[in-house]
């Protein structure tokens, strides 16, 4: 009963922020884990390369959603004062200001990231993927913010949460920077050049 209680007395809008925050960030974490894990072998194999892309592209629009909606709910609620400028322009609010503000660079770095996807055949394939790489800056910026000026990171199981999303975001990170970022076009083009190749005796006759 007392435990229902104290869920009672915590006010609509910020407990609306709060979950609303995790949740775009698992589904930040989510979107940029996927880009790469729906790019190998197996994934390959199991999906088209639509299907591929459509769950990456849920992912990061459910995240910006979630973001939109995480802001929303900071203005509607009076925890904090938090305004609708404060959303836009970084350092304007007198609760944690330069914490909130990387939550506010996360925000600005996911609505490039989303509009220039969408820009992608006009931009170029070179120019959308030095842009897209700013997708680890959203997820740092994303983390800081949390780590720093959520309610809940001194909790075990947001610790916990922001440990494992880092592990996975560094994993991505290092297989991206091995394999490199056209690893699958790479071996797609070399299959279809092995395919094409006469065979070794032919070419020595």
């Amino acid at each position: 009963m007392s435990a229902l209680a104290g869920i009672a007395d915590v006010p609509f809008w910020w407990m609306v922020a709060r979950v609303s925050g995790i949740v775009g960030y698992l589904l930040i974490v989510g979107s940029m884990v996927s880009g790469v894990v729906l790019h190998t072998r197996l994934v390959q194999k199991l999906a088209s390369p639509v299907a591929r892309m459509e769950w990456h592209k849920i992912l990061a629009v459910l995240g910006l959603a979630l973001v939109a909606l995480h802001g929303v709910a900071l203005v509607m609620d009076s925890y904090v004062t938090i305004s609708w400028t404060d959303l836009l322009v970084p350092g304007g609010t007198d609760y944690r200001p330069l914490w909130v503000s990387f939550g506010v660079l996360a925000m600005w770095l996911m609505v490039i990231v989303s509009l220039t996807a969408t820009w992608r055949k006009h931009l170029g394939a070179k120019a959308w993927k030095a842009i897209h790489l700013a997708s680890y800056g959203v997820f740092v910026a994303a983390t800081v913010h949390g780590l720093m000026a959520g309610t809940d990171s001194n909790q075990p199981w947001m610790l916990g949460i922001y440990v494992v999303s880092t592990a996975l975001v560094a994993g991505v990170a290092a297989r991206r920077m091995i394999a490199g970022p056209n690893a699958p076009l790479k071996r797609r083009r070399a299959g279809t050049a092995q395919a094409s190749a006469p065979p070794a005796a032919e070419a020595a006759e």
